[in-house]
């Protein structure tokens, strides 16, 4: 269970952060964790549903192929509608996949199955890596939020790469904890190659 106190909490300690030039958010903390049901998904809807309310642009990015975050902002799919897939695999600018939601001042980029395909379509792409990072670049929004998938694959690692901080979700329980140990040591990883910017902002 998220508590809204948290949430109210974490959302003034961004804004303080990035008042006094710390960690200063084009794109935000994601949240990732090699395990379902530790609420990833609930804690990036939350959170980019209370940054929204302080008025501020903000875009929602599911790389969940199960899609429940857009789920969770009442995103209805549609055959015709652009997906985070037609960024990553089809060149698609970001604006063509980025949706409005019922709730003001918060946009979503929504997953679909095709998703769990890009992990091995990526395999052969050029900075395959950078993909995400590439396709955010501009992107007019004072906040990006990214609800990853369960697994430290291409697109965790996209989504990494492309991001200034990290909020790891986490149940108190031993096999969570060599889960953080694993997580750790790929965010280690990324800050001395991919991206010397990316913060670990705790976790929840």
């Amino acid at each position: 269970m998220v508590h809204i106190t948290n949430i109210k909490k974490h959302v003034r300690d961004i804004e303080k952060n990035r008042c006094h030039g710390k960690n200063r958010y084009d794109t935000n903390p994601i949240h990732c964790k090699s395990k379902r049901g530790v609420g990833k998904t609930t804690t990036a809807v939350n959170l980019a549903t209370a940054m929204a309310a302080t008025k501020k642009k903000v875009l929602l990015i599911d790389l969940d192929p199960q899609g429940n975050a857009g789920t969770g902002v009442g995103y209805q799919r549609g055959a015709q509608n652009k997906t985070i897939y037609d960024v990553l695999r089809r060149g698609a600018p970001l604006a063509a996949a980025v949706h409005p939601t019922a709730i003001p001042g918060l946009s979503l980029v929504p997953s679909t199955e095709s998703l769990a395909g890009a992990e091995i379509e990526l395999v052969s792409a050029l900075e395959r890596e950078q993909v995400l990072k590439r396709a955010l670049q501009n992107n007019g929004f004072d906040y990006v939020f990214i609800d990853c998938p369960p697994a430290l694959g291409l697109l965790t690692l996209n989504a990494l790469v492309a991001s200034e901080g990290v909020l790891v979700p986490l149940q108190c329980e031993y096999y969570a904890l060599e889960g953080l140990s694993q997580l750790l040591r790929t965010i280690d990883i990324v800050q001395q190659n991919l991206n010397t910017n990316l913060a670990l902002e705790g976790w929840c």
